[in-house]
């Protein structure tokens, strides 16, 4: 018992022993960290930093009423300066480091110029340390040579960021828009104001179209990280992560096979008129013009609900030109040339024209609506009128009173229906000087009832941009001839102003979209409506509805059906009435063997004049077509505009006639995008070398 408990004592000895010495070095430890290195570890924390990293969000997709994909997100690989590394640089230095970079670029086929990556350097937006992107798309290949020999770029990066796509190229370019890196008006304007979705300088937002106009639904929200680094910019901790979230889908009104139709037929029609040779400009001119047909633009509209099926506007532009570092200065400067004719520009709601006839039937509408046409006026529009081609102002003298039909045409005894299938000027010329001569009428009858319909107002298209085109009144040419003087010595509204604009002619201007929107209210009995083109939002991932768009009413016109009755046995008589060779509708040799008895058509043609620039050039009329169908039950309206391509019901009606018949016989062509193109070339190439050997073999086994 005695040696057992000596040898307890002994074990509890040696523990204590042990545990004294450890509690002993952990206080040396402390006292060494805390009081001996506290000077060391106090600048090392100081070393640290906390930075806020902001990761870019993907744009929401944009595509067609079926769900076709028309704009995407692609990654892309950027070549960056860092401007902060490049101050020891000098400037011949610098420029040497860009030629060879640019050699090295166009070596894989993109042809590249140093003033391009100069230009990007310099620019100011970046700030004087910045990291700027001077080119975008590059190789792997160029991206592997570049960090294989750093040390001969220095401040050169390389960096993957996601940009734009477009499966289908540049269909539908001036619906989409395009996206560009912000200025600092734009950095400016969004700072300004509150939003969950913030902007760094080198940020891409919508510039034209869809994009621009949508910019807070496409925009995705940016993602934030919180990191502890140290001085050598290694990340030490990360905090609060709130990942990024792609911006919302936009699904559109339009289908993009109608789409391609629509700007194919428009390219065509374009191409046709210029290959026809020289018109005569009028009966009274001596010269010969041109159609030089250089750009049009064509609108489908659904009648029903102000939908957008198709818009084209042409000469067009490639969208993908802005993507990937943004478009060069040489190719921006042709896109605004004027030989060119300005590709960026969308006609069918900025380009302005005159409207010639396709603005009677409101001249006609108005002469109803204020009795001019009826049992106490000036005609009853069941009774005909004589006629002879030529109209003269009453008590009116010299050679500007005298107004002629085109060509001075005579129809002989018309109603109001065939004043508006012939296109009978006289007609409404007659009724022009009713409203400005006779007692208790207004000589801006015909504009007040164009108001009504859409026109000298913008039709609130979501597109930005959008043209009000112009009524003419007496008061607007008051303030031309106040504001300025030595321009227009004239200042009084006359009778003539009512003639021209009872035609659509002088000084009134429209939009194609105001046309077509204004055929839509009178195919559908009345209702103007804002036209659209956005259907639904929705979230990216989980693909439900965020938002929907219906129809949007603007205004219900009084349009009684003793007015429309009239008003429509005219415009169809444009498609299917014919009498003789002059006594004809406008459009019925446009409209030969269409399908009219299950699909009929009514429209109206339009040859309107514009003045050159040059007062002594003589340029070839503007020629319009604007229509719907069937007329039974309205689906679709459609206006086309051909700048200096003649006659409407020649040139224009044709264009319409195409895209109706192909939508009356469901034969619309379907538009590929890239890879279903890709995919048909691969299997035609598989078909044509299955069929080279089995042709060889055939030959073999012959021989």
């Amino acid at each position: 018992m005695a040696i057992e408990t000596r040898s307890a004592r002994m074990r509890m000895s040696v523990l204590g022993s042990v545990a004294f010495a450890l509690f002993v070095a952990l206080v040396a430890r402390l006292w060494f960290l805390q009081v001996l290195n506290e000077t060391e570890y106090d600048n090392q924390s100081e070393d640290n930093t906390t930075d806020l990293i902001i990761e870019p969000a993907p744009r929401g997709r944009i595509l067609d009423v079926n769900g076709r994909v028309l704009v995407d997100n692609r990654p892309s690989i950027f070549i960056t300066v860092d401007k902060g590394e490049m101050v020891d640089v000098a400037k011949d230095d610098r420029l040497a480091m860009f030629l060879h970079i640019a050699k090295e670029v166009s070596a894989t086929g993109r042809l590249t110029k140093v003033a391009e990556l100069e230009t990007k350097y310099q620019s100011n937006q970046y700030g004087p340390f910045g990291v700027v992107p001077v080119l975008g798309d590059i190789t792997e290949d160029l991206q592997v040579y570049l960090a294989e020999h750093s040390t001969q770029f220095p401040g050169v990066h390389t960096r993957v960021e996601i940009v734009r796509d477009y499966p289908f190229g540049d269909l539908a370019a001036h619906i989409l828009g395009y996206v560009g890196t912000l200025n600092e008006e734009e950095l400016a304007r969004v700072r300004s104001r509150p939003t969950d979705k913030p902007y760094l300088a080198d940020d891409e937002i919508g510039k034209s179209g869809i994009e621009l106009f949508y910019e807070d639904y496409l925009r995705g929200s940016p993602g934030r990280r919180t990191v502890v680094v140290d001085k050598f910019n290694n990340v030490l901790e990360e905090r609060d992560k709130v990942p990024a979230q792609a911006g919302s889908d936009l699904w559109l009104t339009i289908d993009i096979d109608l789409q391609k139709m629509a700007e194919d037929q428009l390219r065509q029609g374009l191409a046709f008129a210029r290959e026809q040779g020289v018109p005569q400009h009028d009966a009274e001119s001596t010269k010969d013009v041109p159609l030089a047909a250089p750009a049009g633009s064509i609108v489908v509209l659904d009648p029903r609900n102000g939908a957008v099926r198709a818009l084209a506007s042409y000469p067009t532009y490639d969208p993908a030109l802005f993507s990937g570092g943004g478009i060069s200065q040489g190719a921006f400067d042709e896109l605004n040339d004027p030989g060119n004719h300005y590709p960026l520009i969308n006609r069918v709601i900025q380009g302005t024209y005159p409207p010639g006839s396709t603005f009677k039937p409101f001249t006609a509408y108005a002469a109803m609506d204020t009795g001019l046409l009826g049992p106490r006026g000036l005609l009853n529009p069941t009774a005909e009128y004589l006629d002879t081609g030529k109209f003269r102002i009453p008590e009116c003298r010299g050679e500007t009173c005298e107004f002629r039909n085109a060509g001075a045409s005579q129809y002989g005894p018309v109603n109001l229906p065939l004043a508006l299938t012939y296109s009978s000027d006289v007609y409404f010329y007659n009724l022009a000087a009713g409203f400005s001569m006779l007692s208790g009428f207004d000589d801006e009858s015909p504009q007040h009832a164009a108001g009504l319909f859409g026109y000298g107002q913008t039709t609130g298209v979501t597109l930005p941009q959008e043209s009000a085109g112009r009524l003419p009144t007496r008061a607007w040419k008051d303030s031309l001839c106040r504001d300025y003087p030595e321009a227009y010595s004239d200042c009084t509204w006359r009778t003539g102003d009512t003639l021209n604009t009872a035609i659509g002619q002088g000084d009134v201007l429209a939009t194609p979209m105001q046309i077509a929107n204004a055929y839509a209210t009178l195919a559908n009995g009345g209702t103007l409506y804002q036209p659209n083109l956005v259907a639904k939002v929705t979230d990216p991932v989980t693909k439900n509805e965020e938002r929907t768009f219906g129809a949007r009413v603007l205004r219900k016109v009084y349009y009684p059906d003793s007015f429309s009755a009239l008003i429509n046995e005219g415009l169809a008589g444009v498609t299917t009435l014919h009498n003789t060779d002059i006594k004809q509708g406008t459009a019925y040799q446009a409209f030969l063997n269409f399908p009219m008895e299950s699909w009929p058509v009514s429209g109206k043609t339009g040859t309107s004049e514009r003045q050159s620039a040059d007062a002594n050039k003589l340029i070839a009329d503007t020629a319009l077509f604007a229509a719907w169908g069937p007329a039974y039950d309205p689906q679709y309206a459609a206006a086309v505009v051909m700048e200096e391509a003649g006659f409407g019901g020649t040139y224009a009606a044709p264009v319409v006639r195409n895209i109706f018949e192909a939508i009356a016989n469901d034969s619309v062509p379907k538009a590929y995008n890239r890879d279903e193109l890709a995919a048909q070339a691969a299997e035609a190439a598989a078909a044509a070398l299955a069929d080279g050997e089995g042709t060889e073999e055939g030959a073999g086994g012959r021989s």
